[in-house]
């Protein structure tokens, strides 16, 4: 699956475009399977999403809440993606699976812990009505960073050592059989740091192991990316 590359004049465009899409999306999910199955993302860009779906009507009770990627932090850290979503985000309880970090001793088992929770809840097959997604200026997306082993990873969920961004812990985070297995992934790039690392994903220019975007590409579902004009 091609991306479909679309631009808007500034992240606040771009919020409002992913919050239409959101809507959309899980209103069809609920009424053809009774929920919306969806991965969160963090960064700066997620969070003015989730501000704007704060004031909308959705239904949480039927919308289970995954995170695509996340720090191996308590949700209480102002650095954990499950953080940012639980405070702005009316999510249920009941319907909110953050990375098990508190439970668990290190960040493989954590990962391995997650896999099984995903796996109980969705199934041996795990198909998310939604992922979001992000780009670093690096190229990498979810915790899935140039150069390292999580890129080749066959499981649902592994652990990847720290990125480039502080602080400095593992991370956890959906693989591409994960991703890839999707009904829609969701791209939401900003800013003119990206802006190169784009022009070589729109062109195909490199490889997986040097801009892991690249390994997106889902096997029957949609994938669009949300740019602003000094990203795109």
């Amino acid at each position: 699956m091609h991306p479909a590359f679309l631009t808007f004049p500034d992240p606040d465009a771009v919020a409002a475009e992913a919050a239409t899409r959101f809507l959309t999306l899980a209103k069809a999910a609920i009424a053809e399977r009774g929920q919306f199955v969806v991965a969160l993302a963090g960064g700066s860009t997620p969070e003015r999403l989730y501000k704007l779906l704060a004031t909308r009507e959705l239904d949480w009770e039927k919308i289970p809440v995954f995170f695509s990627d996340d720090r191996f932090l308590s949700p209480a850290s102002r650095f954990s993606n499950a953080g940012l979503a639980l405070r702005l985000l009316p999510l249920s309880p009941q319907m909110t699976f953050p990375v098990p970090a508190e439970t668990t001793l290190d960040a493989a088992e954590c990962a391995a812990q997650y896999e099984r929770e995903l796996v109980a809840a969705l199934g041996p097959e795990p198909h998310f009505d939604l992922v979001l997604l992000g780009m670093g200026d690096d190229g990498h997306t979810a915790s899935l960073f140039p150069g390292k082993p999580a890129l080749t990873a066959t499981s649902w969920v592994t652990h990847s050592t720290p990125g480039v961004l502080p602080p400095p812990v593992d991370r956890i985070t959906f693989t591409f059989s994960l991703i890839n297995a999707a009904r829609n992934v969701l791209f939401l790039v900003t800013g003119a740091n990206k802006r190169e690392k784009v022009a070589r994903w729109r062109a195909g220019v490199g490889s997986v192991r040097t801009l892991p975007v690249l390994g997106v590409a889902p096997t029957e579902g949609t994938l669009t990316v949300l740019l602003d004009e000094a990203a795109g």
